[in-house]
């Protein structure tokens, strides 16, 4: 792999060797200032003669508290909207609030705190109570939070969480925001991942199934098997990969295609996107390119204009990407 950076090709010495992205990683484990100059290099200017938002609009960013989450609410910050931020630990919650205060771009935003799990029914159900009691009204949700088991981590018990978080999470904070997301006009982007296209699934039969389900009871099923078959020794004959992460993913992207197939008519955008190898604690900060920049794609997703309508997409870079 080429040792070459998105977005950052004048930040990374000039070489003609080979490297792995690892290396490539360790190139961008910078300084304090460095890593200002790769935050400053890493997002895009979004387009603002269609804007159709206010203070009054209410985004809502899941698992906001650090990461990719948290600069996906500091881009939507610096739009001048009002921001909830959410995270299973409140603490933290509370400390990315502060810290997304003093941003510069956050001075015309309003931004508030919440805390959610979104694998708990009850978190998520006093989450939509609080939000329609507060605001009474949603008009972009960004499901961000996620979960990855890190090393080589595999198995039944772990798969199960790792699907109740990144696809039944994602399913359940959708189902419960859903009545109050505007119709038309609501955006709902669900941050998922590369690792989630079809093409990983070595199953012929397996992939046809999360291309094509027949609906959101089918992807449940289709989850339950991947347990099922990882606990009783199988999961390989049955053509799964070695991937938790992967699977949780694509399962979120199909639920995606899914529900946006639900909300065309009533003009709901929902869309989900891949923002790219980050340097995160989820990828114990080995990724090729800064959180900032991963949050890019999101927002860009989160801002699309009515008139420009899209759903039902995979994007990668602002650009439509193949989900098989």
């Amino acid at each position: 792999m080429l040792c070459r950076l998105p977005n950052h090709s004048l930040l990374v010495p000039r070489t003609s060797t080979l490297c792995s992205p690892q290396q490539a990683a360790r190139i961008l484990q910078p300084r304090a200032w460095f890593d200002g100059l790769r935050k400053a290099f890493s997002t895009r200017t979004f387009a603002v003669e269609n804007k159709w938002w206010d203070q009054s609009t209410v985004a809502v960013v899941t698992g906001a508290n650090k990461g990719i989450g948290y600069e996906i609410a500091n881009l939507l910050a610096g739009q001048g909207m009002t921001v909830v931020v959410t995270s299973r630990n409140e603490a933290l919650g509370q400390a990315a609030v502060g810290k997304l205060g003093q941003e510069p771009s956050a001075s015309s935003s309003k931004l508030q705190y919440h805390p959610l799990d979104i694998s708990d029914a009850a978190s998520v159900a006093a989450f939509a109570g609080w939000l329609k009691q507060e605001h009474g009204k949603l008009d972009i949700l960004v499901n961000n939070a996620g979960i990855a088991y890190k090393g080589n981590v595999f198995g039944a018990d772990e798969a199960a969480t790792t699907i109740a978080t990144n696809f039944l999470g994602t399913k359940a904070t959708c189902e419960a925001l859903l009545p109050l997301l505007p119709k038309p006009g609501g955006r709902i982007v669900n941050v998922s991942s590369s690792s989630g296209v079809l093409r990983g699934i070595p199953s012929e039969q397996l992939r046809a199934r999360f291309d094509k389900p027949s609906g959101v009871d089918e992807l449940v099923q289709l989850g339950d098997k991947f347990v099922e078959d990882i606990r009783a020794g199988r999961h390989k004959q049955e053509g799964w990969p070695n991937s938790m992460y992967g699977i949780s993913k694509a399962l979120e992207s199909s639920y995606t295609r899914v529900l946006a197939g639900q909300l065309k008519e009533a003009g709901v955008m929902v869309n989900c996107c891949c923002p790219g190898y980050c340097s995160t604690d989820m990828s114990s900060f080995r990724g090729t390119q800064s959180a900032a920049a991963g949050a890019d794609t999101p927002v860009w997703l989160a801002l699309t204009p009515q008139a420009d309508f899209k759903t039902g997409g995979f994007y990668r870079d602002r650009q439509l990407q193949s989900f098989t």
